[in-house]
């Protein structure tokens, strides 16, 4: 049995005549950021979505997530099972603060665990709590998050997904809008969430970001998976180079 936290196999996805994502091949380790990265329009983002639930119709092959099949399970059940991520749009409740922010992620209220709550006492507060310290964020923890900055809005983003008892973070796009100082800031959290025990699969366009973050790296091109390897492998891989080399615009 793979020890692999995640792992996708033959993993095809396609919209109509479309092929998105085409046979891949690829998982992430328990202690490791895995980088997932590639050209605009290689299909970075819609790998996410399919492996998190959102393209039951699309999504074909096979993806295990912590020793279980999760390819058609719904998205809020694989979240529950501990398969979290965040989006390319940063949508914050700026109307509470950080604290509260994160508190509303954590609840998964239930008949059974409002019982234990009762009786046993809720471990919501300690697990915001340890959040927020892990983070860095303890000291805007009373603030609104329209008053901090961009790379802190940004892990307050990370710190919802991660108080929900992530077993694995799925990141898209966290250094989006982010200057060389906070993208180099974020990504010093980012490790400390890896070492603190909770493994990381991140697409990002900040090569710079990946390569210096990342344990492992897989590459996409057209919905291929043309590269796995360490940071240092990519950087010198010549089909890799060719493929950044000769990317041209368009979103995926």
């Amino acid at each position: 049995m793979s020890t692999a936290t995640l792992q996708t196999k033959g993993l095809t996805v396609r919209f109509g005549g479309l092929l998105a994502v085409n046979d891949v091949d690829l998982d992430c380790r328990p202690g490791e950021l895995t980088g997932l990265i590639g050209p605009n329009g290689a299909g970075k983002t819609t790998l996410i979505d399919a492996v998190t639930g959102f393209l039951p119709k699309n999504a074909s092959g096979s993806v295990n997530f912590d020793g279980e099949e999760a390819l058609g399970t719904a998205p809020s059940r694989l979240a529950h099972r501990g398969l979290c991520r965040t989006w390319q749009t940063l949508e914050l409740f700026d109307d509470i603060d950080v604290r509260s922010n994160l508190e509303v992620a954590s609840s998964r209220l239930t008949p059974m665990k409002a019982l234990r709550d009762y009786f046993r006492g809720s471990d919501v507060d300690e697990r915001i709590a340890t959040t927020l310290e892990l983070l860095n964020l303890s000291h805007v923890a009373d603030r609104s998050p329209s008053e901090l900055s961009q790379g802190q809005r940004k892990l307050v983003g990370v710190g919802r997904a991660l108080v929900a008892d992530a077993k694995l973070l799925l990141l898209d796009e966290p250094a989006a809008g982010l200057d060389r100082q906070e993208t180099v800031w974020l990504g010093l959290q980012l490790r400390r969430i890896v070492e603190a025990g909770t493994p990381i699969l991140m697409v990002d366009h900040d090569m710079g970001l990946v390569l210096s973050v990342s344990d492992r790296i897989h590459v996409l091109q057209f919905g291929k998976l043309i590269a796995s390897g360490t940071p240092e492998e990519i950087r010198n891989n010549e089909q890799v180079i060719a493929a950044y080399l000769g990317a041209s615009g368009g979103d995926e």
